[in-house]
């Protein structure tokens, strides 16, 4: 994925050092953190500058001394590793892990396309908040695969952003809902004085995804000379087109049989070969497919069975630009396959000719903020935030023969057998000889036989284009009072609105309207007018909306001088409103065909009120002991409450060269509003039918690699999500220059709110036993060679419920340097890395199933697996006007199986799960799978500096130094071939980018 906006940075900002400012450590980096901060929270009058609020407490500390284990990022380190977008910037946090949104999913069918989401610790999205200057904003409009609210990394303008704090525990206790996992607390500018313009391009080696990028931040006033200052940001980027065929085997191709391997019974096996109408590895032939060359073959009208071979629409124009090949007996005797034996096909691979990796990518936003001293001890501030977002995907034309998805009455509609008729009239209602003429489309007319037909409508262009305008007004007034008295007023309404653009969806009810009139020309599709197509096809547009409101107080005082310092106590209260308003683009409230087929019939909408209060004590009670109490009532207008304590504590024995550290919390996660309100939603998994399916089938592949949509209905009465969190640690500095730190994290959720298991249904179904009650298993399209045969399953629908826990534990692990080497050189050196130990869920029964180092869990994070270590390593010299950093990311490889998929108890046992059920991954015989582990990936990314006069930088990125190309994961969904969330720089291949940044 190519960079997405530039984190515009002055002089002032660092980066990511990890953990390092919120030890209070006296390295070198962690001073110019807590000076940043400090200087970020400089408030008028008798208030220190040192005094700071850290994310996570809501009391003035006198350094950036947190307890628990937080993580600053800021620009400086951003731009050392040439990271230029927040999304960027915490996606490759190590402590970010499955089920994380990063931009890069937009160009394969994700719900939040143009969005991105963090999951610290897993826990997906809706388990981590963010907040913009410790307040809410209003979630995207559409949720993470239709049922995690969450966030947009993207809204706040990077040009506004001084720096991130990002908290890898709960907090609860300080925020309220949704901080299970931790917060990600984007804090923006306070004060801006000149001119700073900042302008690059850049390129990939491999071509595609050109990208430029424009921003300018100006400011006048110093708060301390002047009372005042205000300041204005602009920033726009484009990011272009990544198409699979400019990239290498086997990301270009869905021809995968080279990709081979040693069966179980001893022979050869490879991966399928999923071009349309293509030879497997063996010279084996499965079945025709759809592709833009019309195919037809004769049915009997009365009976519908199939009387000849297929053969192509308009023989007099063939194959055009497609391969043709001729069937033998040989290619077909083992598999099943009819109708096709002698004829001639057309070949094409969908993945080069319609592939995408990246999209089209417009960004702009516009923002500006105005502080003020308001008398002797007090400030006031406001601040307005635009940003909007052009998202493009052109698509694949869509195909004649598929499958509507359940809407909210849970009808479906099937084209599997669509054929032509005989004759045509202008009604399409019961044509014949009498009111009709002979089907110009049908060549089988003359003899009254129906043409079944399969292709893709290539006049008709299909693509999707999402549209989001975020607005975010803020606005607060805080100071001090009666010498040692603090208080802070905030409040913020912030907008999202989304607009969903599709072309070239086919619209059911219209398909057949110009079948049955023979209106649409397949023949010769060039000779459609646009009014045809625009009938057939007609642009679906879909308004979505949330909106959140929120007015918070806190005030915080010294009660008493202990021999650690002041005994502080707070208290505050909060009010909010949130909204999300996504009507559905496809409902079947007008009958099965009076909708689009593929269009997901998604949609929810709600909205609550919530009034908190909430309160704070920290107590140094010597100056090696530390302990901090707090916690916050949440009362909502749906009908849930709680209360979220927490305690932490630290320990320094021996001044700062050894700290320890604890926290113990209690938190929860409200349901989202889609999984209370929503109507239905469907995901796609792949799959692959037991083998006692597939032989029934003649294994001709009709069973391998399905697409299973499983349909998600919200539920109303659930219960909050409640976690239990625990973090232990140790900070060990034994010189100024040199620190080293180690967590252990452990968090505990019950009453976890999750989808039924879908495998009880799909075991009863293939087994042809009873329906498990609260589930529905709709059938999909039937196999074309075996038409009368067991049908695959289409759609599993179910709702949601409070029935499992999950147990997450690990460890995280941070080192800082900063080093004085001859000639003048500065050597700086930050290291970052998580273990993930266990992460695991139980369910009602009593079965557990362990995701870590795996692919799973596979329904809820877009099959981007729990990878177990995660790492970074920065390394920066500066020298004279010059700096060269270079940046490792390492990301630990994984299982290719998944036990949401093949059940509990297979995690690790690859080979031995294919045996017994046909899983995890794509093969042809049936029993061996290619691909049993993925490869870790490592990326190397480096940034250089030059002052060439005393006002212009210039620099140099080179992401991917070393071309590293992504591990081949074939059972990952979210990408082609590739996992995008640990892998995605890896696809885009080594990227050069160059600009210059202009400050006066």
């Amino acid at each position: 994925m190519t960079s997405r906006r530039r984190l515009f940075a002055s002089s002032t900002l660092v980066a990511v050092a990890p953990l390092a400012a919120a030890m209070g450590l006296a390295l070198a980096p962690a001073q110019g953190l807590a000076q940043t901060a400090a200087a970020a929270a400089t408030t008028a009058g008798s208030a220190s500058v040192s005094e700071v609020v850290v994310t996570g407490s809501i009391l003035h500390h006198q350094n950036v001394d947190s307890i628990s284990p937080l993580q600053v990022v800021t620009a400086d380190s951003l731009e050392k590793r040439g990271l230029t977008t927040l999304d960027s910037a915490i996606q490759n946090l190590s402590g970010n892990n499955s089920g994380a949104l990063p931009n890069s999913f937009t160009a394969n069918g994700a719900f939040a396309a143009g969005a991105s989401g963090a999951s610290l610790r897993g826990l997906t999205t809706n388990s981590t908040l963010v907040l913009f200057d410790g307040l809410r904003a209003a979630y995207y409009p559409l949720a993470d695969d239709g049922t995690r609210n969450f966030v947009d990394l993207n809204t706040i303008p990077d040009v506004m952003v001084d720096r991130v704090e990002v908290l890898q525990d709960g907090a609860s206790s300080t925020y309220g809902a949704d901080a299970i996992a931790g917060v990600v607390n984007i804090i923006t500018k306070k004060q801006y004085q000149g001119l700073t313009v900042t302008g690059e391009g850049g390129i990939g080696q491999y071509g595609g995804g050109a990208e430029s990028r424009f921003s300018a931040l100006a400011g006048y006033g110093d708060l301390n000379r002047d009372g005042y200052n205000v300041f204005i940001g602009v920033e726009y980027e484009h990011d272009g087109l990544i198409r699979n065929r400019d990239r290498g085997y086997p990301y270009n191709s869905a021809d995968l049989s080279k990709i081979c391997g040693t069966s179980l019974n001893g022979g050869q096996t490879c991966e399928l070969n999923s071009v349309v109408n293509g030879l497997q590895f063996d010279n084996s032939f499965n079945g025709i497919g759809s592709n833009i060359v019309a195919m037809v073959r004769p049915l009997d009208a009365m009976t519908g069975a199939p009387l000849a071979n297929w053969q192509i629409l308009n023989t007099a124009a063939g194959c055009g630009k497609l391969t043709p090949i001729t069937i033998t007996a040989a290619e077909v005797a083992n598999t099943g396959a009819t109708g096709v034996t002698g004829a001639t096909l057309c070949q094409q691979d969908n993945i080069h000719d319609y592939g995408i990796i990246t999209p089209r990518d417009d960004r702009f936003s516009i923002s500006g903020r105005v502080t003020k001293t308001v008398g002797a001890n007090a400030q006031a501030y406001a601040e307005v935030n635009y940003y909007q977002n052009t998202v493009f995907v052109p698509n694949a034309p869509s195909s004649v023969r598929q499958q509507t998805t359940p809407g909210a009455l849970g009808t479906t509609f099937s084209t599997t057998n669509l054929a032509l008729p005989v004759f045509v009239c202008a009604s399409g209602i019961n044509c014949d000889a009498t009111n009709g003429t002979l089907n110009p489309n049908n060549p089988f007319a003359a003899a009254g036989q129906l043409a079944q037909i399969r292709v893709r409508l290539s006049d008709i262009p299909s693509s999707t284009e999402d549209f989001s305008q975020v607005y975010r007004i803020a606005a607060g007034l805080n100071g001090t009072f009666g010498g040692d008295w603090h208080y802070d007023i905030g409040g913020t309404f912030s907008e999202s609105d989304l607009r969903v653009t599709q072309t070239g969806e086919i619209y059911v009810q219209h398909l057949l309207d110009v079948v049955a009139n023979g209106s649409y020309n397949f023949v010769d599709p060039s000779q459609n007018s646009q009014a045809v197509r625009d009938f057939v096809a007609p642009t679906s547009v879909q308004y979505s909306n949330s909106q959140l409101a929120q007015l918070q107080a806190t005030i915080t005082k010294d009660l008493y001088t202990l021999p650690g310092g002041p005994l502080q106590l707070g208290v505050g209260a909060a009010v909010r409103y949130e909204e999300v308003t996504n009507p559905t683009a496809n409902g079947d409230e007008n009958g099965p065909t009076e909708r689009y087929f593929t269009i997901n019939p998604f949609g929810t909408i709600g909205s609550r009120n919530v009034e908190s209060a909430y309160f704070e004590l920290d107590a140094p009670i010597v100056k090696q002991f530390d302990i901090d109490v707090s916690g916050r009532y949440d009362r909502y207008s749906t009908g849930q409450s709680n209360f979220s304590p927490k305690v932490a504590a630290k320990f320094k024995p021996f001044n700062d060269i050894i700290t320890f550290r604890g926290t113990y919390s209690k938190g929860f996660r409200i349901p989202s509003f889609a999984e209370s309100n929503s109507l239905p939603t469907t995901g796609f998994i792949t799959l692959n039918a037991p083998l006692a399916f597939q032989q029934l089938h003649n294994n001709n592949g009709y069973g391998q690699n399905y697409s299973l949509g499983l349909t998600t209905v919200g539920t109303a009465g659930l219960k909050p999500e409640k976690s239990t969190n625990f973090t232990a640690g140790i900070v060990f500095q034994p010189i100024k220059q040199l620190s080293f730190s180690a967590d252990y994290y452990h968090i505990k959720k019950t009453d976890v709110i999750a989808p039924g298991n879908y495998n009880l249904a799909l075991a009863a179904y293939f087994a042809g036993t009873p329906i498990p009650p609260g589930y529905q298993v709709i059938p999909g399209l039937a196999d074309p060679n075996l038409p009368n045969a067991m049908v695959l399953p289409g759609f599993i629908k179910y709702g949601f419920a409070n029935q499992n826990s999950l147990l997450a534990d690990g460890f995280d692990f941070a080192a800082t340097a900063n080093v004085s080497l001859p000639w003048g050189v500065t050597w700086t050196s930050l290291v970052q890395a998580t273990y993930v130990n266990r992460f695991q869920v139980t369910f009602a029964d009593g079965t557990t199933q362990s995701y870590a180092g795996t692919l799973g869990p596979y329904q809820t994070t877009s099959a981007s697996g729990t990878p177990k270590w995660r790492a970074n390593w920065e390394n920066t010299f500066a020298f004279g006007k010059a700096t060269l950093s270079a940046t490792a990311y390492y990301t630990s490889g994984y299982s290719q199986t998944a036990e949401d998929v093949t059940g509990p108890g297979t995690a690790f046992q690859c080979a031995a799960d294919a045996a017994a059920t046909g899983v995890p991954t794509t093969y042809v015989d049936g029993v061996t799978p290619v691909v049993c582990n993925v490869h870790h990936f490592i990326d190397v990314d480096a940034h250089a500096t030059y002052q060439a006069t005393e006002h212009v930088q210039v620099y140099l990125d080179v992401s991917n130094v070393f071309n590293t190309r992504p591990p081949f994961d074939p059972t990952t969904y979210g990408g082609y071939q590739y996992n995008p969330a640990w892998a995605n720089a890896g696809i885009v291949g080594r990227f050069f980018k160059i600009g210059a940044k202009a400050t006066f």
